[in-house]
């Protein structure tokens, strides 16, 4: 059992045999993932389903979720992380317009053409393959995904997800507040202050709209960021404390309950 990342330019894959239970969390990229060992719980937005195998799921980015496998001892579960960029460039391709918003429903797809080609691909990066050959392949089923299933429109049509737009803006003021001052230690009296509410309104309205608290999502957005910094190669202590973690060890556990792996690992694992 183990707990595998890869990655090429504009994406991320992970390959997951361990029954490690994602606890709830997000990611800055789109997801696209399936299991094709077993079903999969998950949670999102108070709701909780099982996606099972021969199905697709996508969580734009942001989307606070939580997963575990149906049968620890049959887990296959194959993540593909893209950033948003990539996505946008793609869409941009597929309807010959600029900034398309990308409208992907969080309603399991069933494609069983679809579901396929991305199993085999997931193998494909876990078994020796050429990274030009990856790039291509990836570009290929993204593109069809989107074709098949995105509802594309131009920005400020109807489609898209647009989770920021139903979000309350001191929630959205406070997200950017984070990002920008992700190093610092940022305490959550100032920030009510900021925003001009109570800490127990600003921790209401996050739980509302976002299914964590302020400090939770924080702590989400500081790992992100460590982990963008890993990717890059950067030292685990100079990572830690970009991310605004007190130290190593700080980040090394905070690291391993989300993403089942140490960041020392991690990098070995992309290296």
């Amino acid at each position: 059992m183990a707990v595998l990342y890869r990655q090429i330019p504009g994406m991320e894959v992970l390959s997951c045999t361990d029954p490690f239970e994602f606890k709830p969390h997000i990611h800055d990229r789109w997801v696209i993932w399936l299991n094709t060992g077993c079903g999969e719980h998950y949670r999102i937005k108070g709701e909780s389903a099982i996606l099972q195998p021969g199905s697709i799921s996508i969580f734009e980015p942001g989307l606070v979720h939580a997963n575990r496998p149906c049968a620890t001892d049959q887990r296959q579960l194959c993540s593909f992380y893209v950033t948003q960029e990539l996505f946008r460039d793609l869409a941009a391709q597929c309807t010959g317009k600029e900034n398309p918003n990308v409208g992907l429903g969080l309603a399991p797809i069933r494609d069983n053409t679809l579901w396929r080609a991305l199993a085999a691909l997931h193998t494909d990066f876990f078994t020796g393959s050429d990274t030009p050959d990856l790039e291509s392949l990836s570009v290929e089923m993204l593109t069809t995904l989107l074709m098949r299933h995105g509802n594309l429109r131009t920005k400020g049509g109807s489609g898209g997800s647009g989770s920021n737009d139903r979000c309350d803006k001191r929630v959205i003021r406070a997200i950017d507040y984070f990002k920008a001052h992700i190093s610092e230690e940022i305490r959550l009296t100032d920030l009510a202050d900021r925003l001009g509410c109570t800490q127990y309104h600003l921790i209401r309205l996050f739980r509302s709209h976002k299914g964590l608290s302020p400090h939770a999502f924080l702590l989400q957005l500081r790992l992100a960021h460590s982990r963008r910094r890993l990717k890059a190669g950067w030292p685990i202590a100079q990572a830690a404390a970009d991310a605004g973690f007190a130290d190593q060890s700080h980040l090394t556990r905070a690291f391993k309950r989300r993403f089942g792996v140490t960041p020392r690992i991690y990098q070995t694992n992309l290296s």
